[in-house]
């Protein structure tokens, strides 16, 4: 309804009255005696000058309006508290676009320090306003550029008013102990595939099984006169590793891709039904991920900041042996993640499977290849003869 208003008509016999209405060519969209003395109608709000023109015995009034008479009128009823909300959200609006607080996650404070040194370069610091993502994507790259000795991995977060700053410091490299004489042994239990000695002497052959810590490569050479000679033996073992891998893949896979696309917007949030501030074209698939500016404890009604990532939907239905294959592809996968070691993957069977009605579990026995090389020192033992006949 636009622009209708319902009216109450009292007097003596509203008979009469609707008699004249009638007359009048009065459009009456809906009509109802409630007594004699007393008439509701529903009417264009045009129209309700004219209805106290017939008689001044008959009091008329409006019960209530309808469309924008009724939107006008809550806007006039509440012209403050409306001003007072529009106020706080453009205020809030504009404080959201700045910073109050950095939290660097980290516990060293020589890290911290030299990462708000480097974020103030950039003037990411309290009280300025926020920079836009491709700003951040930038100051991100020139930062990890300009630390790259010292950081592995840099990311600043917005949360709200909030930047959450995490990172990762680059490992320095181990140095492998250095020993005056040492032996290269077995680091598990495997079949030999393949020995490299640059120095010292092989005490094992290729397929021949060897137990975990037994010698390949002796560092303790024998002479002719069985005395000892020490050296440092060097080179690379590789062997034959069994494992026993246990996997679960589903029959229905879905992955969200990210297109690089986004968008920032203004939300309001009320009784779990979002209502976008700013008219924009939505994505078909997207992923947000939101920020409370404002909410109310009383009112149940939260001002948002979304930021809407577009997507593609990858999504397949597998048969069971499909999901065995996508099992096997990643269980390679992990095992060469957790053991960078491994060079090469032999042979993988299924020893086990369980057909489920939205999963598969299997067992699987893999066989690969990996460098199982572990450094042993040995001390030189001083040969009594020689102590005497010093």
């Amino acid at each position: 309804m636009n622009n209708n208003v319902l009216v109450k008509i009292e007097g003596r016999n509203v008979n009469n009255y609707i008699k004249w209405l009638i007359k009048s060519r009065i459009n009456i969209i809906d009509l109802k005696v409630i007594n004699y003395n007393e008439l509701n109608i529903l009417i264009d709000y045009k129209d309700y000058s004219l209805l106290t023109k017939y008689s001044k015995t008959y009091k008329v009034s409006i019960i209530k309006k309808y469309g924008k008479l009724r939107l006008f009128d809550t806007i006039k009823n509440n012209i403050i508290m409306l001003l007072c909300i529009i106020f706080a959200i453009a205020l809030l609006y504009t404080l959201s676009n700045y910073i109050f607080s950095i939290d660097i996650i980290y516990n060293d404070k020589e890290i911290v320090d030299l990462i708000n040194n480097e974020l103030a370069k950039h003037n990411i610091k309290k009280y300025q306003r926020k920079k836009n993502s491709i700003e951040l994507d930038r100051i991100k790259k020139t930062i990890l550029k300009d630390n790259q000795d010292i950081l592995e991995w840099f990311e600043i977060e917005e949360n709200g008013t909030k930047y959450i700053i995490r990172l990762v410091e680059r490992k320095k490299p181990i140095s492998k102990e250095k020993y005056t004489y040492q032996s290269i042994a077995a680091g598990k239990d495997a079949i030999i595939t393949s020995i490299d000695a640059y120095s010292g002497e092989k005490v094992k052959k290729v397929n021949e099984y060897v137990k975990k810590n037994d010698i390949v490569i002796s560092g303790i050479l024998i002479k002719p006169d069985n005395t000892n000679i020490y050296t440092k033996a060097t080179g690379n073992v590789y062997g034959e590793v069994w494992y026993k891998v246990n996997v679960e893949y589903p029959l229905y896979y879905r992955e969200e891709l990210l297109t690089g696309k986004s968008k920032k917007i203004i939300t309001l949030s009320f009784l779990n039904k979002k209502i976008s501030l700013f008219p924009y074209n939505k994505y078909k698939q997207f992923k947000s991920k939101s920020y409370i500016l404002f909410e109310n404890n009383i009112i149940p009604i939260r001002l948002l900041k979304e930021r809407v990532y577009e997507v593609n939907l990858k999504e397949d239905i597998y048969t069971y042996e499909e999901a065995i294959t996508k099992a096997k592809e990643e269980s390679i996968k992990k095992l060469k993640i957790k053991n960078g070691k491994i060079k090469e993957i032999k042979t993988i069977e299924v020893i086990n499977r369980e057909n489920l009605s939205s999963k598969i579990k299997v067992d699987l026995f893999v066989s690969v290849v990996e460098d199982i090389s572990k450094v042993i020192s040995i001390t030189e033992e001083i040969n009594p003869e020689t102590l005497h006949n010093q």
